[in-house]
């Protein structure tokens, strides 16, 4: 509930955003639109890594590559 009222749960959108984009990418995309989701991925991925510490903490962000690593490696269903 500490999340809903500071609006802080609008940042764990974005992390649930990039996981499911990239099984979604994986498990349906052309290599044509692999290419360009992983383009807008990695700048995603920068923009997580720029806002930590200041809205996600080290913690989160370790969970959240190591989540991502899982999904590229075929798990799927990880969220925040």
């Amino acid at each position: 509930m500490d999340l809903l009222r500071t609006g802080k749960e609008g940042c764990f959108c974005k992390l649930n955003a990039v996981l499911t984009f990239q099984e979604w990418l994986d498990d349906f995309g052309s290599e044509e639109t692999r290419k360009i989701g992983m383009q807008l991925i990695a700048k995603e991925m920068e923009e997580i890594k720029a806002r930590t510490p200041n809205d996600y903490t080290e913690a989160v962000y370790r969970k959240f590559t190591s989540d991502y690593q899982k999904v590229l490696s075929g798990e799927r269903d990880l969220y925040f």
